[in-house]
Parts: structure tokens; C-alpha cells; sequence
């Protein structure tokens, strides 16, 4: 993991991704709510091939400067699924990626931002785009509730665990081959994380245990938003 950085607790990049994603909710909340049904579709497309583009544009950035790393750079941490997620519901309109992007993305977001490890470098490029990324993966899921007026299953949580579990053998085998540490499931992050408990592979059983915790609080603070039936 030689290309991590570390973003410390309280730092100048530390708050500015709190002011980024500040930002970022006040702007599409404003504009997805100014806007017309039809109007707002054009803005969600044009906002899912953002995310695309800012995606693209990083892998195209490392390959130009020689950074890129099958092992390091692709989008295969949770974080980087849920981009994935965002692009298919804002672009693509898909609906069945809107439950693993809600709690994927603001669960993985909000501790990305809390305790933040850039997977790319230290870069001034790399951490706006890693704050940008993270932001999203948050951003959009609550856009979803709060201006399209999805509703969240009621077993939302427990669907977007088992995915989360399904997801494992696949990347255990993409990092056997590349070399790579995606999800964390070959060495532990570096950050200074309490939920990040123990040597391989406990501290793995502490994501799982951490992952139903949050998922079930997650659910609780947007009781009032789940499916009625």
C-alpha cells in the first residue's frame, strides 16, 4: 500500500471535505428542487455522466503518469462500487441500485471523510477526486429520498448486506490474481478507524459485525422514509 496517504484527523484537507460535501448537497438540492420533472431528468443524467467522466478521467490521468496500478486503481473498494451505483441510477434510471448505493455509499462515505486514506497518492488531484468520489456515493442516495421520493425497503438493510457478503469471493479472487488489496480484504486499512479491530482476517469479522450495526442504524434514522407496505 505504498501509494496511501493518510489525510490526519482535524487537518486543512480533512475539513475541506466536509466543506466539499457541504457544498455539493446545498447545490443539487437546490437545483434538483427548482427543477421541473422533465428538467430534473436532464440533470440527473448530465450529474451521472459527471461521475462517469470524473471516473474516466482518473484512470486516464494515472495511465498518462504512469501511476496507474492494476492492483491499486480500479474501482473495486466498496466506495468504488457505489460510484459505479451512482452512475446506473442517475444515468441509466436503474432502481434496483438504489438500496445497496444508500447504505454502501453513506456509510463508506461518511467514514471515508472521517477517516480519510486516499488509495491513489497524496496528490493535490487525487484527494479532490477522492473527496469528490466519496461525496457522491453520499450525495445521491439521499437526493434520491428527499427529491425523487424513493422509499427504502424495509429489509433494505439486510439486502444490502448479503450483497455486500456476495461481493466477497469475487473480489477475495480479483485480489489473488492482481496482487490487490480491494475491500481490505488482504492486509487492514491504515487509517485509525474503531471499527478496524485486529490482524487479518479479524478485523474482517469486525467489518461484518460493523457493517449489520451501521446498516440497522442507518435504517433507523430514515424510519420515517421506508416503504409503507
Amino acid at each position: 500500500m505504498e501509494n496511501h496517504f493518510l489525510i490526519p484527523f482535524g487537518s486543512a484537507w480533512w475539513w475541506a471535505g466536509w466543506l466539499i460535501l457541504a457544498v455539493y448537497f446545498a447545490v443539487v438540492f437546490f437545483i434538483g428542487r427548482s427543477l421541473n420533472e422533465k428538467a430534473r431528468l436532464s440533470f440527473e443524467k448530465t450529474w451521472g455522466l459527471l461521475i462517469a467522466g470524473a471516473l474516466l478521467y482518473t484512470q486516464a490521468y494515472q495511465l498518462l503518469n504512469g501511476s496507474w496500478s492494476v492492483s491499486e486503481s480500479l474501482p473495486s473498494h466498496l466506495c468504488g462500487f457505489s460510484g459505479l451505483l451512482s452512475i446506473a441510477l442517475l444515468y441509466f434510471r436503474k432502481k434496483w441500485a438504489f438500496v445497496p448505493l444508500f447504505f454502501w455509499g453513506i456509510i463508506g462515505g461518511f467514514h471515508s471523510l472521517m477517516t480519510p486514506e486516499s488509495t491513489l497518492g497524496g496528490g493535490s488531484f487525487f484527494l479532490m477526486e477522492y473527496y469528490f468520489s466519496h461525496a457522491s456515493i453520499m450525495v445521491v442516495p439521499v437526493y434520491h429520498v428527499f427529491v425523487n421520493g424513493i422509499r427504502i425497503p424495509r429489509n433494505g438493510w439486510l439486502t444490502a448486506f448479503l450483497l455486500n457478503n456476495a461481493l466477497l469471493p469475487i473480489v477475495f479472487t480479483l485480489n489473488h490474481f492482481t496482487g490487490g488489496n480491494y475491500m481490505y480484504l488482504t492486509e487492514r486499512p491504515l487509517v485509525d478507524n474503531p471499527f478496524v479491530v485486529g490482524e487479518w482476517p479479524w478485523y474482517i469479522v469486525g467489518f461484518e459485525l460493523a457493517g449489520i450495526l451501521h446498516y440497522g442504524i442507518l435504517q433507523l434514522l430514515f424510519w420515517k422514509k421506508l416503504e409503507t407496505k
